[in-house]
């Protein structure tokens, strides 16, 4: 996984951000407890987590990332991590995450995987295609099958039990589907 990847997922999300309508704001997701607002707030959160993680920031607190101009406020967001995900040598030394210790590249893996997800939430609450980037959401769901295999998936976790993709679904629609995703729009 390479930055190049991480530009075509984070772009791809911009672009969906960027096309929110004021009234979509507020609109459920597929994460039973947020709203888009919230989706797009835990990714801007994320965004900001990579510089803790990657050892070049302070833990980025709990909070609201959007303040009154969501969309650039994201923008910004995005433009950060990509930054440091830019570092020279960040990809071969190894940095602490939530998944404990690993290589700097696999920053770049949790937020493809993360931007896949929550962009596939924010498609489908808004109706927009919900087909995104199939090459990276075939290599997030082999990756995802192979970190979860069949193991429960407890209540209260940030992935629900997996859901039956309809016939003919997308790469992306079969990996929301892996992590218990079900459209709340279709």
């Amino acid at each position: 996984m390479t930055l190049d990847d991480f530009d075509r997922a984070a772009s791809t999300v911009t672009s969906l951000v960027t096309a929110l309508r004021d009234d979509q704001w507020a609109l459920p997701t597929a994460c039973a407890d947020w709203d888009v607002r919230a989706v797009v707030n835990h990714l801007a959160h994320g965004n900001a987590k990579v510089a803790f993680w990657a050892g070049a920031g302070p833990p980025a607190p709990e909070g609201d990332y959007l303040g009154a101009s969501p969309a650039s406020a994201f923008g910004a967001s995005v433009a950060a991590a990509r930054a440091v995900l830019a570092e020279p040598g960040l990809f071969s030394r190894q940095v602490t995450t939530p998944l404990g210790e690993v290589p700097g590249v696999f920053l770049v893996h949790m937020r493809v995987n993360e931007y896949l997800a929550h962009g596939w939430d924010l498609a489908d609450a808004t109706g927009a295609s919900t087909d995104l980037l199939p090459d990276l959401a075939e290599g997030a769901l082999a990756q995802w099958r192979s970190r979860f295999g069949s193991a429960a998936r407890p209540p209260g976790g940030p992935f629900g039990p997996e859901a039956e993709a309809p016939p003919g679904a997308t790469a992306a629609d079969r990996l929301a589907a892996f992590l218990g995703r079900k459209a709340v729009n279709g």
